[in-house]
């Protein structure tokens, strides 16, 4: 991070990094307030071991897909399998994953920070740009995507939750829990209960695929009840 970590720690950096990848991959032109930026901060030992236990790593990844003629550009946490190589990268070190329909995943992997890492990056796009003359496209990059695409709403956006609640030690807390999700159109895929020291319970759980919208409404609906004693802490989940 950054003597100020404000904008790698909330997700800002990443997502300005997004973006130009984004507008180069797809032509979209999106400004950090129309995409779905989150950071780290309200991340807690207890969902990091929940990805132990379940072989998920904790990544801080900009994500960049195409559903249809619509495109997804967000920036969150993610629980990630360790299968996947992206999940593997970690201090100084960038990744970029490409899924293809066919070759399946691919990635890039280099330094990313410090002096020489970023000085090769800036000429090696000062020269793209050189070479393409006064007509040059951003970054020195065509646009070969061909199609009409446009941003997806963030409320669209679909994926699987993994859901943090602090809750009241007592018999059918959980079922009330399941029952509010249920009708939100929400069903839990799996779920663990740890108790804590001050007589309340940890429910660790994760969720099928569901919309943003779906699981904000079911996330205040949560918050309002009275068995749920913090606020719910959320991570997608992206497998």
């Amino acid at each position: 991070a950054e003597a100020d970590p404000t904008f790698d720690v909330g997700g800002f950096d990443a997502a300005h990094k997004l973006l130009i990848l984004g507008s180069i991959a797809y032509g979209i032109d999106a400004k950090p307030e129309d995409i779905l930026i989150e950071g780290i901060e309200n991340i807690n030992p207890a969902d990091i071991d929940f990805a132990k236990e379940f072989d998920y790593a904790i990544k801080l990844l900009a994500i960049a897909k195409k559903v249809g003629t619509e495109i997804e550009l967000r920036v969150h946490p993610v629980l990630i399998p360790n299968k996947y190589m992206i999940s593997k990268v970690d201090g100084v070190m960038n990744g970029v994953s490409v899924i293809g329909d066919k070759v399946g995943e691919t990635m890039y992997y280099g330094a990313g920070a410090g002096g020489d890492a970023t000085a090769s990056a800036v000429v090696a796009n000062i020269i793209d740009i050189a070479r393409k003359g006064k007509g040059s496209p951003m970054l020195g990059f065509e646009s070969s995507h061909g199609e009409d695409l446009t941003l997806m709403k963030k409320e669209d956006i679909r994926t699987k939750y993994y859901l943090r609640l602090e809750v009241e030690d007592q018999a059918g807390v959980l079922a009330k829990i399941s029952s509010l999700l249920e009708e939100h159109g929400i069903s839990i895929e799996r779920m663990i209960q740890k108790p804590l020291d001050n007589s309340n319970s940890n429910i660790l759980l994760a969720t099928h695929e569901c919309s943003e919208k779906d699981i904000k409404k079911a996330l205040d609906a949560l918050n309002s009840k009275e068995e749920v004693k913090t606020t719910p802490a959320m991570i997608r989940i992206e497998d």
